[in-house]
């Protein structure tokens, strides 16, 4: 008879942490979209010194928004590489694992 199956304590960390993840990234997506904007609207500051500045502010605004979604990428692989149950004895040597105590 098959033992029964637990939630694998690995798959709830990293689901939690896809979770956390994609909150951020939505976070990221419009982190800069309102000092874009006020720069865009040439009243708050104007000049060759100000279009670079908005240039690069740009710049890193989507490198973040691809980074972001570069971890939210990797925790759903990784995810996807672990079931969601497993039997009991497996996620206690899961949890050991986790905790350090299981090389």
């Amino acid at each position: 008879m098959a033992e029964p199956l637990v939630p694998n304590p690995r798959h709830v960390v990293l689901r939690e942490l896809l979770t956390r993840a994609r909150d951020q990234a939505a976070r990221v997506r419009t982190a800069y979209h309102a000092p874009v904007a006020d720069m865009y609207s040439h009243q708050v500051w104007t000049g060759p010194t100000a279009r670079k500045w908005t240039h690069d502010l740009e710049f890193r605004h989507h490198r973040l928004t691809r980074l972001a979604e570069q971890v939210v990428n990797t925790l759903e692989e990784e995810l996807g590489r672990h079931p969601s149950q497993v039997t009991a004895a497996e996620a206690n040597n899961i949890r050991r694992e986790m905790a350090g105590r299981i090389p």
